[in-house]
């Protein structure tokens, strides 16, 4: 009996011993797990917060914007999509990367968009122009300094074309970002309506009253009669705008007006500054 109790209390201590022994080598396999994860987790959390830090920054951060003097013609008549367009930079400016480049770097861009000139009445049934008969340039800077902008930097909208030639017609950008004549359509239309409405209340006599009401006012006014402003290639104008104002106040005459008044294609030339913006998705 005795030895079976020695036995017994032998078993029982190695027992003891051995599941002591376990429980450190548990506990260093559970505080490597808890490392592991901890390490693992740390950065996946760094990343977030860094991702939405950086996009917080650009959401809040300033446009680039500068000015840029042309130093290549641009012809609306044969441009074509692609072509590279030259300038001066006249602004210091920060690139995304937060290096500067000071005013005179070579700026590239090139022609993204081109829509030709169209007759009045086409342009009032345009829906992408509507009421501007005139032709739109689109233009993309892709480089300043030789440094490569990744983002779309377009002319800035609402803003006008500073040209050299004070006689060439007057240019903005649009609100797309594209560059076109700058007119008010709603004046012309205006314009018409009231000589048209003068006409129906004079009665018969509107027949012989609007045709010359719209000469005089052609003559007078030739941008009313030609339907756009009018540049130094439009000869005689003040003639030719009395001839187009008289057709204008016949009966029906606003028809072949509407064929025959055409817009002008978009022209600069160097020396002509444009203000970039850029641009982004919203």
């Amino acid at each position: 009996m005795y030895n079976f109790y020695m036995r017994f209390w032998n078993i029982t201590l190695l027992a003891c011993v051995w599941f002591s022994s376990l429980a450190p080598l548990a506990e260093g396999a559970n505080a490597d797990k808890r490392k592991i994860a901890a390490q693992s987790g740390a950065p996946l959390q760094a990343n977030v917060t860094h991702n939405s830090a950086a996009n917080a920054a650009e959401a809040v951060a300033p446009l680039m914007r500068f000015r840029v003097r042309l130093t290549s013609v641009i012809d609306g008549a044969l441009a074509k999509v692609g072509d590279p367009v030259h300038g001066e930079l006249l602004d210091t400016v920060m690139l995304p990367n937060n290096h500067y480049i000071g005013a005179g770097a070579h700026v590239l861009g090139e022609v993204t968009a081109i829509d030709l000139l169209k007759t009045s009445l086409r342009a009032d049934l345009t829906p992408k122009h509507w009421r501007n008969c005139n032709g739109t340039i689109g233009i993309k800077v892709k480089s300043i300094g030789g440094q490569d902008l990744s983002g779309d930097i377009i002319p800035a909208p609402k803003t006008r074309i500073i040209r050299t030639d004070k006689k060439a017609a007057p240019l903005g950008v649009d609100g797309k970002g594209e560059i076109t004549v700058v007119y008010s359509s709603a004046g012309y239309t205006a314009a018409n309506v009231a000589i048209s409405g003068g006409c129906l209340a004079a009665g018969p006599a509107g027949i012989i009253v609007g045709p010359i009401v719209g000469g005089v006012a052609g003559a007078a006014d030739p941008t009313f009669a030609y339907g756009r402003p009018v540049t130094g290639d439009d000869h005689h104008a003040h003639v030719k705008g009395f001839f187009k104002g008289v057709i204008g106040g016949l009966p029906g005459g606003f028809l072949i007006s509407g064929l025959t008044n055409r817009g002008i294609n978009i022209s600069l030339t160097p020396g002509d500054v444009i203000v970039f913006q850029e641009h982004r998705a919203e």
